[in-house]
């Protein structure tokens, strides 16, 4: 029996106008300083690029980054043997459903606001670096569903993306401006997705509002 391969991703990395780290999460057990270093190599790549429509690709040997985004900038990272179009379809995966879940809003300030939102959404799409939903529409359900039905189904093992990431994955994965982050790292599960469930509806009946000026 042939043996079936996931695609795997490096790292995840959002940072804000400036260049300054949002959110990182790094799946290939490099340093703090090799991180920064990095980071600050992506920065001075893509400062001056603004891909809010449109996905770009960097060659960074050995490695490959595929980013969007224009007053935030997310990035997938992959090995160069990493097929481009896949790593393409996690950033878009990503990035669809953030902007679906914060009503389009996606700057520095929506994106911490509702931190929990991201986070989640970005746990759907990648399990330690796995690749295990590509599909924006499920993303943003599961994210918003993990809040209603609790952390029970989290824990059952059942279903692409609903192991138990929501926590444990996204702590230490934010840079200074994301003080919120250990905040849900300290969370359970379920008043994690409660609180998801409930900035969701908070931003969607303010939306509502603004609507009718």
């Amino acid at each position: 029996m042939s043996e079936v391969l996931i695609p795997v991703v490096n790292a995840f990395i959002i940072h804000d106008g400036e260049g300054d780290r949002l959110y990182a999460k790094y799946y290939d057990g490099r340093s703090k300083a090799q991180q920064i270093e990095f980071e600050a190599l992506l920065q001075k790549k893509t400062k001056n690029i603004s891909t809010k429509n449109e996905s770009e690709i960097l060659l960074l040997e050995p490695e490959v980054v595929v980013f969007k985004g224009s007053e935030c900038k997310f990035f997938v990272v992959g090995s160069s043997d990493e097929n481009e179009l896949v790593l393409t379809a996690v950033l878009e995966s990503i990035y669809e459903a953030v902007s679906s879940l914060l009503r389009g809003a996606v700057d520095k300030r929506t994106m911490l606001d509702n931190l929990e939102l991201v986070l989640l959404a970005i746990d759907e799409v990648l399990d330690h670096g796995l690749v295990m939903e590509l599909d924006a529409a499920s993303i943003v359900n599961r994210v918003l569903m993990r809040g209603v039905d609790g952390s029970d189904q989290s824990h059952g093992g059942g279903g692409s993306g609903g192991g138990a990431r929501g926590g444990a994955s996204s702590r230490d994965a934010m840079g200074s401006s994301g003080s919120s982050g250990a905040v849900v790292g300290d969370l359970s599960l379920s008043q994690a997705f409660g609180l998801a469930r409930d900035q969701f509806f908070k931003t969607l009946a303010g939306g509502s509002r603004s609507d009718g000026y």
